[in-house]
């Protein structure tokens, strides 16, 4: 099993807008995906409450048990890929996703304090790396919210570029994402000719080409 982790220090960057729609789009390229949310807010779990997603979404918070069942709640999922939607902050549970993660996915906002925030979180992880021989995990950052075609969303690939690790395809056309949420599916699913589902599947591409998997 592959296991993707999704990690921030801020909130509000897209962590399980990424979650939900790289599963879907994982699930329709036949892929048996389950979302472990991690999160006390339980946004991945609000997002799954009308059950019309084609895959599994379950709790796990870090809080409720330890750290080392948390692992093995993981591990043991009957999946293909799992992908850990974590709270925001730099604790527990940011440690424990990165213990699990084969690879390991940062989203960055577009603005200046989501920039900090990623640049703050990737120097977290690089010494959280650094200490655990083990790992062999990746590194990216993801761009949400940014449109590359505007200088302001060009001066944030550029700043990503700068960090050191790979920068995957933004995820920038907000409001279907939205739109997907409120009816409690993915924007593959809602809309799979759109602009966000387009963007949702180079992303996925990419994750798997990060992974040498096939497409």
């Amino acid at each position: 099993m592959i296991v993707l982790s999704i990690v921030q220090q801020k909130g509000g960057v897209g962590k399980t807008t990424l979650a939900i729609n790289i599963a879907a789009e994982l699930r329709a390229r036949g892929k048996k995906v389950v979302v472990v949310d991690a999160d006390p807010q339980a946004s991945a779990v609000a997002w799954a409450g009308p059950q019309k997603l084609n895959f599994d979404v379950r709790p796990e918070l870090v809080g409720s048990q330890t750290v080392a069942q948390w692992l093995r709640n993981v591990l043991k999922q009957q999946a293909d890929v799992a992908i850990v939607d974590t709270p925001a902050g730099i604790g527990t549970v940011f440690r424990a996703a990165l213990d699990v993660a084969d690879l390991i996915i940062v989203p960055c906002g577009p603005s200046s304090l989501d920039l900090n925030a990623a640049r703050q979180t990737l120097s977290q992880i690089s010494s959280a790396l650094r200490s655990d021989a083990r790992s062999l995990a990746k590194v990216i950052t993801v761009p949400t919210r940014v449109d590359l075609q505007q200088p302001e969303g060009q001066q944030i690939a550029e700043e990503l570029n700068s960090l050191g690790e790979a920068v995957g395809p933004p995820l920038s056309h907000d409001v279907y994402y939205v739109r997907a949420f409120a009816q409690g599916v993915a924007v593959v699913d809602a809309a799979p000719a759109s602009p966000a589902a387009v963007e949702v599947r180079a992303l996925t591409d990419f994750l798997l080409s990060r992974l040498r998997l096939p497409v």
